[in-house]
């Protein structure tokens, strides 16, 4: 039999069995002591409702009256509360009362994840994996994921999949248990038969550039997650699986896939395609460039795979419950209401002075659980890292430090990436090593995330309540300068990679306040003078330059100047901003980076200013810093305790923010 025989099969139905909302509170008897007041009678402060009133006299002698100071037993405020409550609600309470307190598990004291399905009948909470089984199949069935197909001696030159459970624990921002998850996934491993796997997704810097409008403008920013979302795509090719285990006698041996369930290689693609097509239905226009980003002039969109967040202005509201309700329409979503965790990310905002904070305490502290890295300490490295160029080591191979360091360097890029900007660098050092690192490269890695912990409630941040600020220039006279709503920074160390002798290079881009943009790495080629490599560098953070010039553009948001890149190089400033200043060179690569920054800086399209070095915030980015540059260097980029940012406001003097027309 063919494949095209297949769609006459039955549709299944969904399963029957134990409900899935057995752990909800029933209703109740009031607790103990409790009892509801007689029908119409209300409480009276005026009176004296006392049981026994009749007895009391208002002749009392003197001497029973206590004079001085009383200590009055400690009130139960929580029978204050619910008593008084009662009087409201008398039927809510009542459940409260009457239940003893839920304790909450975390994930420090749960048992591992049971890995296959015959681990859960041995597991001590086995039954609750089986009730989250047993809502994803039926999840699955209600969309149409699974039809009966023929005999497997029909179909043997298809390609048959099999299935497997992965059970989860889902814990919430603070550690603590929520929900028990089963995911059922298709073994992509083994597939042979396979299209385009391509699935764009968000950047990193495209997320905190819309941060940091959020708070220049005031926006609205609302969540939404769409359930099992792979399954709203549907498969266009022909795919069949075997029956998940536990499940063989009620569905049978074999069934044909007609959506893109979670694991086949082409799943992401196909959810990817259909959002984009949802979105462009519902009015919204991709920002060219930019993949995950959908834009109309009232609305911004952006999501990772299944995370939806919206921008919008209050003054179009309405235009937003509009979208609300076709997005619900097209999918079953999850509406999470202000903007609050994206991607682990925690997302602060203080409303009152228009300051928005990105941080990752909580990924922080799931690292330093997960490697048993101490946290009890009181005393933190001041910097995280504490010499560039460990060198290479002479050890012997170990498979297993090998592992260990490759995951705490691959767990360190991710927060470099995302809100840290202060350990870029050091991530860039220690990349360097990965394929046999010593001893001396795991202290190292470690070293790294001593700092971290000590340092996890730094954020970057930015401020809406003005559109630049104002900085210490460090002069003699004590005067000040104002920094640009937007501009870059570039940097570079030359030859300081010793094997290599390549030149480390960074660049950092600043928009309200926030560091939306930055990068640590070092150059591809060598070059033989400080001046060519300060000349490199300001031609990769220029041509990022001209990417930001072109969202913006695409988004409507005109900041009504020049972009400025600042170097601390006098001679390389001066080879792309004088005429009579042309740097001569026999490296053709130089040469051409060389006329291309002098064309832009002649065109205006972008200004290129000198910066000493102290006031330089790429350079942390170029070298590893000692403990005093290195408070600098966090200082220039905006990061702060986010406790005491929300606490202490910044008195800085700006003018307004720059327009953003069209859709604000």
């Amino acid at each position: 039999m063919t494949p095209d025989a297949t769609p006459e099969s039955p549709e299944l139905t969904q399963l029957t069995g134990e409900s899935l909302t057995d752990h909800l509170m029933d209703d109740t008897s009031w607790g103990r002591g409790y009892a509801l007041a007689p029908e119409g009678e209300e409480p009276d402060r005026t009176s004296n409702n006392a049981a026994r009133r009749e007895e009391i006299s208002s002749q009392v002698s003197e001497q029973f009256i206590v004079k001085g100071k009383r200590f009055r037993k400690p009130v139960n405020l929580g029978t204050y509360l619910a008593t008084f409550a009662a009087c409201i609600n008398p039927t809510a309470p009542a459940k409260l009362l009457s239940e003893a307190p839920k304790i909450r598990l975390h994930r420090d004291q749960l048992p591992a994840e049971p890995k296959r399905w015959k681990d859960l009948d041995q597991h001590p909470f086995g039954a609750e994996f089986k009730k989250a089984s047993r809502k994803e199949i039926n999840g699955c069935i209600q969309r149409s994921c699974f039809r009966q197909a023929a005999r497997v001696s029909e179909l043997i030159d298809a390609e048959i999949l099999p299935l497997m459970w992965v059970f989860t624990y889902k814990f919430d921002e603070d550690g603590y248990l929520y929900k028990f998850k089963a995911r059922l996934v298709v073994r992509g491993d083994l597939q042979q038969d396979y299209g385009d796997t391509y699935a764009a997704t968000l950047a990193a810097k495209i997320f905190r550039c819309l941060i940091a409008m959020a708070a220049s403008f005031d926006l609205e920013l609302y969540q939404y997650d769409v359930l099992n979302a792979f399954l709203n795509a549907e498969l266009d090719r022909p795919t069949y699986v075997r029956c998940p285990e536990g499940y063989e006698s009620e569905l049978g041996q074999l069934l044909e896939l007609k959506r893109a369930l979670y694991g086949l290689r082409d799943a992401p693609r196909l959810w990817y395609k259909h959002l984009t097509a949802t979105l462009e239905k519902l009015g919204l226009q991709q920002v060219p460039g930019v993949p995950c980003l959908f834009s109309n002039d009232s609305l911004i969109v952006f999501f990772f795979v299944d995370d939806i967040v919206v921008a919008v202005a209050s003054k179009n509201k309405d235009v937003y419950r509009q979208f609300d309700q076709q997005l619900r329409a097209a999918y079953d979503v999850r509406f999470l209401g202000e903007l609050k965790w994206f991607l682990g990310i925690r997302v602060i905002r203080d409303r009152s002075q228009k300051k928005i904070w990105l941080m990752q305490d909580s990924f922080i502290d799931k690292v330093a659980a997960k490697y048993n890295i101490a946290q009890e300490s009181t005393k933190y490295p001041a910097v995280p890292l504490v010499d560039g160029n460990i060198g290479l080591s002479t050890e012997e191979p170990d498979e297993q430090r090998t592992k260990l360091y490759q995951e705490l360097v691959g767990s360190l890029a991710y927060i470099a990436t995302y809100t840290r900007p202060d350990v870029a660098q050091t991530h860039s050092e220690l990349s360097r090593y990965l394929q046999n690192p010593g001893q001396k490269h795991v202290s190292a890695a470690y070293h790294a995330w001593k700092y971290l912990i000590g340092q996890k409630r730094l954020a970057i941040g930015a401020h809406g309540d003005q559109s630049s600020r104002t900085i210490y220039t460090g002069s003699s006279l004590g005067s000040a300068e104002t920094e640009p709503l937007f501009y870059g920074a570039s940097d570079a160390a030359f030859a300081d990679d010793l094997p290599t002798r390549r030149s480390s290079q960074g660049y950092l881009f600043m928009l309200y306040g926030m560091p939306i943009d930055w990068k640590a790495t070092l150059q591809r080629s060598v070059t033989k003078s400080t001046t060519e490599a300060e000349l490199l560098a300001l031609s990769t953070a220029a041509s990022e330059l001209q990417a930001w010039n072109r969202l913006f553009k695409h988004i409507k948001l005109d900041l009504e100047m020049v972009p400025t890149i600042y170097c601390d190089n006098l001679q390389t400033v001066g080879v792309v901003t004088k005429h009579e200043d042309k740097l001569f060179t026999r490296l053709r690569h130089v040469d051409v980076h060389q006329h291309w920054l002098r064309q832009e800086v002649a065109d205006g399209r972008i200004s290129v200013q000198w910066k000493p070095t102290n006031l330089m915030p790429a350079d942390g980015l170029t070298k590893i810093l000692v403990r005093q540059k290195h408070a600098e260097f966090v200082r220039q980029l905006g990061l702060r305790d986010v406790k005491v940012c929300l606490l202490k406001a910044e008195g800085l003097d700006s003018p307004d923010p720059a327009s953003l027309t069209h859709w604000y």
